[in-house]
């Protein structure tokens, strides 16, 4: 009889705990974008950083940037790295005529198709400009706007020179949940230093990382028809 109370009593405590939903809750997907690069200083020291830690992230790239160094932007892609257009010169869009915007876009697929073999799929744009014009300027060179309104946005804010190494860290680790982009400068040299400590404080939160495209395809069709 002892027996048989103590395995109603197991079975009843495995009933309890699966009612309770004590399983572990699923991953946040993190997407980590990279602006501005690629930067002969710090290429190298992301590509190894990241393939230590087994991540793969999204460098948003300018098109000068990757004409002048084209070795650096094919060595990212080829570690398995998503690079996005950012733009040729960093301008802010908004002020342009489409045909500039355009011309912008289209120059900066043809660097990195020069340097990777392959267009990029996703415009980043800088300084997360949006407009009627720069959405005409997108699909006229062929590139898709990342649908950012569909995702959470988390910025390092390191692109202000003010914010420190711990101002960074703290920053990229607040307010993550699933589906968020973390904004983060390749020329940041804090940036680099606390990214390790930065994955550690999200995979303790929960987090798995992903690319700009693993990103979007987690999205439902009703939120892509929605995205801008």
């Amino acid at each position: 009889m002892r027996h048989l109370v103590a395995l109603l009593t197991m079975s009843l405590a495995i009933l309890t705990v699966a009612a309770r939903g004590d399983a572990t809750p699923p991953a946040k997907r993190v997407a980590f974008v990279f602006d501005d690069g690629p930067v002969p200083a710090h290429a190298a020291k992301f590509i190894e950083l990241l393939a230590r830690e087994g991540v793969k992230a999204t460098f948003a790239q300018e098109g000068r940037n990757v004409a002048a160094h084209p070795a650096l932007t094919r060595a990212m892609a080829e570690a398995g790295h998503e690079i996005a257009n950012h733009s040729y010169t960093h301008p802010h869009l908004k002020d342009m005529p489409v045909e500039a915007i355009t011309r912008e876009l289209r120059d900066t697929q043809a660097a990195v198709r020069e340097a990777t073999g392959r267009a990029p799929q996703w415009f980043w744009a800088p300084f997360l400009e949006w407009s009627d014009s720069i959405a005409a300027g997108a699909t006229d060179a062929g590139v898709r706007h990342f649908p950012l309104s569909q995702v959470k946005l988390v910025s390092s804010d390191d692109w202000n020179t003010a914010t420190d190494a711990a101002g960074i860290l703290k920053n990229a680790t607040t307010g993550v949940e699933d589906r968020t982009i973390i904004l983060c400068h390749e020329w940041r040299a804090e940036t680099l230093a606390q990214l390790p400590a930065i994955l550690a404080e999200l995979r303790r939160q929960g987090c798995t990382f992903v690319t700009f495209s693993e990103l979007a395809a987690s999205l439902t069709p009703e939120q892509r028809a929605a995205a801008r």
